[in-house]
């Protein structure tokens, strides 16, 4: 069998996702990203602790923000967006689940956003790290 996307040619992205591990929206993210095509691999690097998310941020390639948790914990969510500013990380956000509409603090900050469509989502991520003149075919 052809195998079109050899392992050794695949970027392997790192992305910090924002809190917390264990709710709807995060759970539901994580198996939209797993679903994605064999093509784009990807690492969560999220550390949830006090002193690590600032190192885990700088080693990422990309923050997404589900901001559907934006209400329930702004001011972390805030400390992440600031330091994926300081280190020139691509900060995707992802609206809620059946909405159009996100705060407007998010939309400032935001390489991309997208909603929860699993190809529009790995698009947004490759996209912006890439930049807009790259090229991937789901």
């Amino acid at each position: 069998m052809l195998d079109l996307f050899p392992e050794e040619n695949v970027q392997k992205w790192k992305l910090f996702i924002s809190y917390p591990k264990d709710c709807d929206d995060y759970n539901t993210f994580i198996s939209r990203l797993e679903s994605a095509t064999e093509a784009f691999k990807w690492e969560d690097i999220t550390d949830m602790t006090e002193t690590g998310y600032s190192e885990a941020i700088a080693d990422s390639d990309a923050l997404i923000v589900l901001s559907g948790l934006w209400e329930e914990d702004k001011n972390l969510i805030k400390k992440h967006i600031n330091f994926a500013q300081s280190f020139q990380k691509a900060i995707i956000i992802i609206r809620p689940y059946g909405a159009e509409e996100i705060p407007a603090e998010l939309q400032d900050v935001a390489t991309k956003v997208v909603g929860w469509n699993t190809a529009c989502i790995v698009d947004a991520i490759l996209l912006s790290i890439n930049g807009d003149d790259y090229e991937f075919f789901l």
